[in-house]
C-alpha cells in the first residue's frame, strides 16, 4: 500500500463555465455560501496538516461540484499540504480556466511544490477553443506541471477532439470519458476513432464488478466531515474527525491503526473516479502509485506473471482474463508499451492459457526464466537456460515416496526444466524441497534451484530467474529496468518487481 489516498468535495456547486448539459453552470452561489465552502475547506487542509502522518496520507485530489481552482483558498490550500514532507501528490479536476501565473505564484507563496501538483484538466467545446485549451496545457507543463486533459466522448465531436490531440504535447495524455447521455452503444467506427485518440478508451465501456477490497486505501471526504469510499459508494457511518479520534485512541493504546471497511453499495465502478482509485496492478502499471489523477507512467516495457495476476483461479473453473484487464493490455499495446510474460508456466502452458490476448505480446520469461523470448524489430531471439540430465534419473528414484509425477521439459539444447508435480493440489512442504535439493546435491549435480509452488516443486537452473530474464531482455531491447513495470503474487516475483521501475510497481500477494 502506497499510503493513504484522499479525495474532497466541499459544498461549492458553481462554476464560470455555462455548458448547456450541466447542471453547476445554472447555480450561482452567494457570498455566504462560498464563505461556508472555504471554511469547510480550510478546516480541512488543516487537519490534512495535522494528521497527515499519523494516518500516512500521500494524496490529496479536490473533485468539486464545479470550478474550485477560480478561487485562491483551493491554490493556498494546496500550498499548504504540498509542503508537507509525506505528501507526494496534490491536485483537482478543473476546466483550466484558473490565471495560470496567479493561481500558481498563489500556491507557491503557500509553500506549495510544483513538482506534487497534479491537474486533470477538461475541454469544455462550449466554452473554449482547441488553441486556447491547448494553449495552457503547453504552459502548464512547460512549468513542470502532472497534468492530464480529456473531453467526454461525444460523437459529433470526434473531428474536434482529433484536432485537440494534434495540438497538444504528445507527452500529454488525452482521455475521453463514456457519454452517460448517449442512450446507446458506441458504433464500431465511432470506438475506433476514440481509441486513435485515447489507446485506453476501452477500460471506459468495460467498467469492473465493485470490488471493497481494492479500496482499502482511498478515503472521500465531503466538506460536512462524511465519509464515503469514493465518489459514487454509500456515506460510512464513520465522520472524517470521529476516524481521526480513533486513530488517537489506537495510538494510545499501542493498537495498529486501521482504515474503516470500505463501504461500497455499487455493482460495478462505472466512472474513472470509482475504478481509477482502485489499488490493483492495471491501474499501478498506467498510471503509477497514484493512478486517480490519469497521469500515464508510460513504462517502456511490462512485464506480468500470468496465475494469479493476468489470470484468479475461480471456483467454477473457468479461469479467463477478465475484460477489464483486457482493455487495459489492449491500451498498452496501441500506445506502444511493449508487453511480456514473465511466468512459471512452460512457454506452450501460457500459450493455452492466454490465447485470447497472446498477439499483444512481444515474448516474455517462460519456465521461471529458463525459457527467454522476444518477438522484436530484429527478429527473434530466443534463450534456453538448461540443466544437468542427470538430476532426472535423480528426481525419478524419489519419485514413489514423494507421491509425485515427474514432468521433464526439453528443447533441441536439452533438459531445461523439470516439474515435480502432485494431483488434487496437495502441496509440497518446505522440508520436502530442502530434500530434493539435498540429494540432487549428494548426486553431484550442480548449477541448479528449487522453486516450490502450491503443488508443483521446479528444478530450474540457477541462473534462471525472473529477474535476470527482465535483464536479459531489456539488454536486447536497449532499455533500462528502471524504464519498466511489473506485477506478479509471489516471492518468486519479488526480485522483479524490485528491479523494474520502482515508482511504477507494486508487490501484490495475493
Amino acid at each position: 500500500m502506497n499510503g493513504l489516498e484522499l479525495l474532497y468535495r466541499g459544498s461549492l456547486k458553481s462554476c464560470n463555465y455555462r455548458c448547456s448539459y450541466c447542471p453547476f453552470s445554472k447555480h450561482r452561489m452567494s457570498e455566504r455560501e462560498l464563505i461556508k465552502d472555504r471554511e469547510q475547506w480550510e478546516y480541512f487542509v488543516k487537519t490534512v496538516r495535522e494528521r497527515a502522518e499519523t494516518m500516512k496520507i500521500r494524496s490529496l485530489m479536490v473533485i468539486p461540484y464545479g470550478e474550485a481552482l477560480i478561487h485562491p483558498w483551493y491554490w493556498e490550500g494546496f500550498g499548504a499540504v504540498s509542503s508537507l514532507a509525506g505528501i507526494k501528490a496534490v491536485g483537482a479536476q478543473t476546466n483550466l480556466s484558473f490565471p495560470v501565473s496567479e493561481s500558481l505564484e498563489c500556491f507557491q507563496k503557500a509553500g506549495g511544490k510544483l513538482e506534487k501538483l497534479y491537474l486533470w484538466g477538461t475541454f469544455h467545446p462550449e466554452m473554449t477553443t482547441v488553441e486556447t485549451f491547448s494553449g495552457t496545457c503547453r504552459t502548464l507543463a512547460e512549468k513542470g506541471i502532472h497534468l492530464c486533459a480529456g473531453a467526454v466522448g461525444v460523437p459529433q465531436n470526434v473531428g474536434l477532439l482529433r484536432s485537440l490531440r494534434a495540438k497538444l504535447p504528445e507527452e500529454i495524455y488525452l482521455w475521453i470519458n463514456r457519454m452517460d447521455g448517449l442512450k446507446r452503444p458506441y458504433t464500431p467506427e465511432e470506438t475506433e476513432a476514440f481509441l486513435e485518440i485515447d489507446p485506453y478508451f476501452l477500460r471506459e465501456l468495460t467498467s469492473p464488478a465493485a470490488d471493497p477490497a481494492q479500496c482499502r486505501s482511498r478515503l472521500f471526504v465531503e466538506g460536512s466531515g462524511k465519509l464515503r469510499t469514493c465518489n459514487i459508494s454509500r456515506n460510512s457511518d464513520m465522520s472524517w474527525d470521529r476516524l481521526w479520534e480513533a486513530h488517537q485512541k489506537n495510538k494510545r493504546q499501542s493498537m495498529p491503526d486501521s482504515q474503516p471497511e470500505p463501504v461500497c453499495g455499487q455493482k460495478r465502478c462505472s466512472c474513472y473516479l470509482a475504478y481509477g482509485g482502485r489499488q490493483n496492478f492495471m491501474n499501478q502499471i498506467l498510471f503509477g502509485p497514484y493512478p486517480v489523477f490519469r497521469v500515464p507512467g508510460r513504462a517502456k516495457a511490462v512485464f506480468l506473471d500470468i496465475v494469479g495476476t493476468l489470470i484468479i483461479k475461480k471456483e467454477s473453473g473457468q479461469n479467463r482474463i477478465d475484460p477489464w484487464i483486457r482493455a487495459g493490455l489492449e491500451g498498452m499495446h496501441r500506445d506502444g508499451i511493449l508487453l511480456f510474460f514473465a511466468t512459471t508456466l512452460p512457454y506452450r502452458d501460457a500459450q493455452r492459457q492466454c490465447r485470447e490476448i497472446w498477439r499483444l505480446f512481444s515474448g516474455g520469461i517462460f519456465s521461471g526464466g529458463a525459457q527467454l523470448l522476444l518477438n522484436g524489430a530484429e527478429g527473434r531471439w530466443e534463450l534456453i537456460q538448461t540443466i544437468e540430465e542427470g538430476c532426472l534419473g535423480v528426481l525419478k528414484e524419489m519419485k514413489k515416496n514423494l507421491r509425485c509425477r515427474i514432468l521433464p521439459y526439453r528443447s533441441a539444447k536439452g533438459l531445461y526444466k523439470v516439474t515435480m508435480f502432485r494431483p488434487g493440489a496437495v502441496p509440497w512442504k518446505e522440508e520436502e524441497k530442502c530434500r530434493v535439493k539435498k540429494q540432487l546435491q549428494e548426486a553431484g549435480i550442480s548449477g541448479f534451484r528449487v522453486v516450490l509452488e502450491e503443488n508443483c516443486l521446479q528444478i530450474l537452473s540457477e541462473r534462471a530467474t525472473k529477474e535476470e530474464g527482465v535483464r536479459r531482455i531489456c539488454g536486447r531491447l536497449h532499455i533500462s529496468p528502471e524504464e519498466t513495470a511489473a506485477a506478479g503474487d509471489s516471492l518468486e516475483d519479488r526480485k522483479m518487481l524490485e528491479l523494474c521501475g520502482k515508482k511504477n510497481n507494486r508487490i501484490f500477494v495475493s
